[in-house]
């Protein structure tokens, strides 16, 4: 073998060591080697939690983003709600609170355009209702379904 294959060879090798080791050092800080970057919305307080919406995403696919509506009591980790949708909200405008309960609004994009929803949590705990919107929602004050 020549020199310059056996230096290829045993540069080749020192970076499949470094990347190795920069993986498990990742890991074993709690990420990824290629991790994902985690934005929370302002929270609201309503029933004793504090609830946010998240969005994940890698930040080089728009269409793998997601969302999730997440809560968390004091200083708790943050629990994940059952509104969770990858890759089909292109908008969210809320969560807004009051005593009708949590609600916001989500545009999904679709073959005829951006349809928004409302969807609602009320006291209690039920699963979430969800009812569509005419148009976009103006402003933070999201409507009550009829």
């Amino acid at each position: 073998m020549g020199q310059a294959t056996l230096a290829l060879r045993n540069l080749l090798i020192r970076v499949a060591i470094f990347v190795l080791l920069a993986a498990i050092l990742a890991w074993a800080v709690g990420g990824t080697l290629f991790g994902s970057h985690r934005v929370n919305f302002p929270a609201v307080d309503w029933e004793g939690r504090e609830w946010a919406v998240q969005v994940v995403g890698n930040g080089r696919q728009p269409d793998r983003v997601r969302w999730l509506l997440v809560s968390r009591r004091g200083e708790d980790p943050w629990t994940v709600h059952p509104v969770a949708e990858a890759g089909q909200w292109r908008d969210l405008v809320g969560p807004v609170a009051d005593q009708n309960g949590l609600r916001m609004a989500v545009a999904s994009e679709g073959p005829g355009g951006k349809t928004w929803e409302l969807v609602i949590f009320e006291r209690g705990g039920a699963a979430p209702k969800r009812s569509p919107l005419p148009g976009a929602p103006m402003d933070r004050s999201l409507p009550l379904p009829n």
